[in-house]
């Protein structure tokens, strides 16, 4: 596992692949970069915002920012945009997802394994927007 741009990056497993479908098929996930800045900035924030890897290093820059700034949770994880899509039940590349309800978010983050770290979480079990 490396860092990417300063940041911790997360493998996944099957479970975060479960839980993401599962977040898509109960209508609570928002895809897309400007979808997501936009839920974000908004007055009900997301619960958690996942960043693929290998999104643009603007595109990273750009969600990481409004996430920091908005107090919104994120992790950036291993995995590619293509992938991210196909898992989602989409065509082509995506690049973010958002995660609108806390139980599922939770439990996707708690799939995500960091170097050292079980979660990416605070000690005290609340998601932290590190990892």
């Amino acid at each position: 596992m490396t860092r990417d741009g300063g940041y911790p990056l997360h493998e996944v497993n099957e479970r975060f692949f479960g839980m993401l479908g599962m977040s898509r098929r109960a209508g609570k996930t928002v895809v897309g970069t400007e979808l997501v800045c936009r839920e974000a900035a908004g007055k009900s924030k997301p619960a958690l915002v996942v960043v693929s890897n290998s999104a643009s290093e603007n595109t990273k820059d750009k969600i990481i920012a409004k996430c920091d700034h908005y107090g919104v949770p994120f992790v950036v994880v291993a995995l590619d945009g293509e992938e991210l899509s196909r898992r989602l039940g989409k065509t082509g590349f995506t690049a973010t997802v958002a995660i609108t309800d806390p139980g599922l978010a939770r439990e996707i983050a708690n799939a995500c394994t960091c170097k050292g770290r079980e979660s990416p979480t605070d000690g005290d079990g609340s998601m932290g927007n590190r990892g």
